[in-house]
């Protein structure tokens, strides 16, 4: 492995031998980075993906990841054969980098730094400072500069951080060694881009002093204090008021060349300090009867943000277990840390006793009647971690004591547990969430069996079964590890396949628990009253208002549902519950949900008629928003509007369950036939023709101008499906009910069957064909919509190819492209090159049809376009074939038939005639051998990948 070294303080690179690698692409840089957080230990595949993808994976994630798996291997390895790989393994449930520590930059620039802080506490201020320098050398720039997925900048911020510790080190350092001089120019640099890190204030002040520039350095610390008081509202603290007091005086102790420890500053008349109240030794941290498991990387964030901020935030909701992640964290802080207290605040009902409960934990005698002053007195000047924990419910006077105190004990520090931020000028506020569930070797698993193994001993040594359980119960838990030790409590009494099979009754299943916890977290449904009983009347209505809203929801969709409720106003409601950790949002994509156990916990608060009240508002939102969508999805609009769509899937799915359960038809008629061209062009299939036959089958009085749309919806799909009985049943029905076609649908279902004929090569004796298309055409023309006479035109086009005139199929399908280029209509255009290409590959033209074939795929792929890109990788099956590629016609059938089974669309339903001869040929052209491992290599390839091949052939640069 030493021949094999990983650069990531930069751009990402790999160096084999002393060589550069050549550049990755994106996302293969972005696997290769994510196993590189990881050196040496194996990152389970659910994991991985989350890193590269961000939570939003492509639909063939599985087949995606494993190419470029096999690609970095390659590249690692280009010697080895027979699969023999030792860098990159299989490891399950994931992947391993099986890489020294040394190897990799980042993992040696932290070892140096932590030898530098050793060395530098052992007074070898040389040696540090020459593993300083060694490790700050390793950067090359941002840490993951190339990579923009959130776990890379993230672990860039982490990494940035120690960069900073490691110059402000070397600052120290270069004090010590007598260098003052040399480093009034880096420092100063520094402290522009970091002006709050009073460790480079306190460096500068003193290198400038030693030039003989004590005016300057003066004017640094006012710069500081002045900064701090502005944006903190607090005064530097006591090291570097010493320093300053020191520097005034011209303190001989500072002109030495060694570390300097501020002395206090001297008086000629100190005024008498003030009588410090007794106290008694601070009581220990509890320590837990059950181990610790998971959080890593929360306790690695907490412990950084304890280094800084002097007020840490830890919020979450009930049972995310902030209080346990607290006092790990304060456990594990370095030797030679302040000691940590607890301060418990769930029994303290009346806000004013809050500060008496802090002084009572520390000791502080109250004779007065001010107990924060007495406190503040206590500790002015010793250091300490205070834990306040369990704030929500005196939010404001937790708040209040530390805005006092913090001011006014400089080596005080405060970490809050809290279901909302005290909302304090410098507070830093961490998320305390659910663990991760589901995954194999998930933290929520791997609690479960923990705690279970302590009433059931079998489960020491878990089943296959018995772990695949485990993963369905904690996942259906949301990962809150309250619920999660809860039902492993269960156990006592209860077989796990019992437990796992209640938990959709989570509240009556989970209300045993602790004799000894608070009574708040004695039960789920205690620690989520918990929660509820802080809330507002208007503050609860919009909580279970939005219970209703399943998956994320957006703002607009809050207002429709909850803002009746409250008479307007929910959107500044929802921003109180989200800060009270009974919402959660998700900043980059902007949207809302709720936790499963918060969602149903509200829907029990639900009467029957508020129930029906707020999903009728969801359906009456569903039908505006898919009706105001559905005309932009044949424009340039496209991509938005269907990403919008993308995300209110769940509430499109729970509205029209609503309406077909509650009697509104006509409403999930509406809703359905504005979907069914988002449905065709993703790829939804037969989920779209399931909801369009049951509102179909609801609604058989409909208005014909609400139900030809629902009826052309489901004849499309069914074309896709090749169902042909249905295409002809539902466009009979449209000739049948549909009024003159201003809507453009009776056209398109006239030319909709003879194009199906067409495509079909279906027999057409009684001439019923040319009847349909010249009435469609008038009638599309009549509509005046432009885009119906494009897709009519298309479909003209169509028609002379199957009838053997290329010229009229080439002009028809020209006219289509001019008039889909100037509308912006995506799928006419990527159809008109889809059909074209068949003509040119018929005409012997195959490359020219492979040119087509990549600008439609192209198009199509990025536009999320399921369907039409897999028609075109058939088509480019049958044309790479005819240009005499039958390897590259091989590879792609094998993707082709790979990326169907994981979308469950086969695109020779929809084109049996023109795919099956396409299918022929490439098998006709390999011996049997080759057309095996070509199918294989195919299989291998994502849609994008296939797409690629395709740019490839037709001399695209890719």
């Amino acid at each position: 492995m030493s021949a094999t070294s990983f650069r990531v303080l930069g751009p990402v690179e790999v160096r084999r031998d002393g060589s550069l690698l050549a550049p990755q692409s994106p996302k293969h840089r972005a696997v290769l980075a994510a196993l590189l957080l990881d050196p040496g230990r194996t990152v389970p595949v659910d994991l991985l993906v989350d890193r590269v993808w961000s939570g939003n994976p492509p639909a063939a994630v599985s087949a995606t990841l494993q190419s470029i798996v096999s690609r970095l291997r390659r590249e690692l390895e280009p010697d080895v054969t027979g699969g023999r790989w030792t860098v990159l393994v299989t490891r399950e449930p994931g992947y391993r980098l099986e890489v020294a520590p040394e190897d990799v930059d980042a993992v040696r620039f932290v070892q140096l730094l932590r030898t530098a802080r050793d060395l530098a506490a052992r007074d070898e201020p040389a040696a540090a400072r020459e593993a300083v320098t060694e490790g700050l050398a390793l950067w090359r720039g941002p840490a993951y500069a190339d990579v923009s997925a959130t776990f890379a900048a993230e672990e860039s911020e982490r990494l940035e951080q120690l960069r900073l510790a490691a110059r402000e080190l070397a600052a120290e350092l270069d004090l010590r060694l007598g260098r003052h001089a040399e480093i009034v120019d880096d420092v100063r640099e520094l402290l522009r881009a970091e002006p709050l890190r009073e460790g480079l204030r306190g460096s500068l002040m003193l290198a400038l002093y030693r030039c003989g520039r004590q005016a300057e350095a003066l004017e640094v610390y006012e710069e500081g204090r002045r900064l701090l008081a502005d944006g903190l509202g607090v005064d530097p603290g006591r090291p570097l008021q010493s320093l300053y007091a020191q520097i005034l005086r011209q303190d001989p102790a500072l002109a030495g060349s060694g570390t300097v420890r501020p002395a206090p500053a001297a008086a000629a008349e100190p005024a008498p300090a003030p009588e410090r109240p007794a106290a008694r030794p601070l009581p220990p941290l509890p320590v837990p009867l059950t181990a610790f498991v998971g959080r890593e990387r929360e306790l690695a964030q907490l412990g950084a943000a304890l280094a800084g901020p002097r007020l840490v935030t830890l919020v979450g909701p009930g049972g995310s277990g902030k209080t346990r992640l607290a006092l790990e964290a304060a456990r594990r802080r370095p030797a030679g840390a302040p000691p940590a207290v607890l301060v418990e605040l769930a029994g303290v009902t009346d806000p004013d006793l809050v500060a008496a409960q802090v002084a009572g934990v520390l000791g502080v005698t109250l004779a007065g009647g001010d107990p924060l002053g007495a406190v503040a007195t206590a500790l002015q000047d010793r250091p300490l971690l205070l834990v306040l924990d369990n704030c929500e419910h005196v939010v404001e006077a937790a708040a209040t004591a530390c805005a006092e105190l913090l001011p006014r004990c400089p080596e005080l520090r405060v970490l809050a547990t809290s279901r909302e931020p005290l909302g304090l000028p410098g507070e830093a506020v961490l998320p305390c969430g659910p663990m991760p569930a589901g995954a194999p070797g998930s933290d929520a698993e791997q609690l479960f069996l923990d705690r279970a193994r302590l009433v059931a001993p079998h489960l020491a040594d878990p089943s296959e079964d018995d772990l695949r359980q485990v993963r369905e119960l904690v996942a259906a838990l949301d990962g809150l590890p309250l619920a999660v030790e809860l039902a492993a409590a269960c156990l006592t009494t209860l077989p796990l396949a019992e437990v796992a099979g209640r938990v959709d009754d989570r509240f009556a299943l989970l209300s045993g628990g602790w004799r000894t916890a608070v009574p708040h977290q004695r039960t789920l449904a205690a620690t989520v009253q918990w929660s509820v009983d802080l809330l507002s009347p208007p503050e609860l209505a919009v909580y279970r208002a939005v219970a209703v809203l399943p998956g994320t929801f957006g703002p607009d969709l809050v207002e429709a549902v909850a803002g009746p409720e409250v008479d307007g106003g929910a959107l500044e409601l929802l921003r109180v519950l989200v800060a009270k950790s009974l919402v959660e949002l998700d900043h980059g994509a902007g949207r809302y949900r709720m936790l499963e156990t918060l969602r149903q916990y509200a829907e029990q608060g639900l009467d029957d008629a508020s129930g029906r009240r707020l999903r009728d508002r969801l359906t009456r939102f569903a039908v505006d928003l898919t009706e105001r969508l559905e005309p932009t999805l044949r424009r340039p609009e496209w991509t938005a509007s269907a990403r919008r769509l993308d995300a209110e899937q769940p509430a499109l799915r729970a509205a029209l369950g609503h309406a077909l359960a509650t009697g509104q038809g006509e409403a999930a008629l509406r809703i359905g036939s504005a979907l069914s061209w988002w449905w065709y062009r993703r790829g939804h299939v037969a989920e779209g023709r399931r909801w369009l036959a049951a509102a179909l089958d609801a609604t058989p009085g409909a208005p014909a101008s609400v139900r030809s749309g629902a009826l052309l919806g489901d004849a499309l799909l069914a074309y896709l499906s090749g169902d042909v009985a249905s295409i002809w049943a539902r466009t009979n029905e449209i000739v049948d009910v549909a009024d003159d076609g201003s809507d453009g649908v009776l056209a398109l279902a006239l030319v909709l069957r003879g194009f199906v004929r067409a495509l079909l090569g279906q027999a057409d004796p009684d001439g019923e064909t040319p009847k349909d298309i010249a009435r469609g055409l008038e009638l599309a023309q009549a509509s005046g919509i432009e885009w119906v006479q494009a897709e009519i035109a298309m479909t003209l086009g169509q028609f002379s190819r199957v009838a053997g005139d290329v010229p009229g199929a080439l002009e028809h399908l020209g006219r289509a492209e001019q008039l889909a280029l100037g509308l912006g209509h995506s799928w006419a255009h990527s159809s008109v090159l889809w059909i074209r290409a068949k003509v040119l590959t018929d005409a012997g033209r195959a490359d020219e049809a492979l040119a087509d074939l990549w600008r439609m795929v192209d198009l199509t792929h990025r536009e999320g376009d399921v369907t039409g890109t897999l028609a075109g990788l058939l088509a480019a099956v049958g044309a790479a074939t005819a240009s005499g590629d039958a390897w590259a016609g091989g590879v792609l059938l094998g993707a082709v038939q790979a990326n169907a089974r994981l979308v469950g669309y086969d695109p020779l339903r929809m084109d049996p005639m023109d795919g099956q001869r396409y299918v022929a040929a490439t098998q006709a052209a390999l011996p049997a051998d080759d057309l095996v491992a070509a199918q294989a290599e195919g299989a291998a390839l994502d849609a994008g990948g296939a797409v690629a091949l395709v740019g490839r052939l037709a001399g695209a640069t890719v």
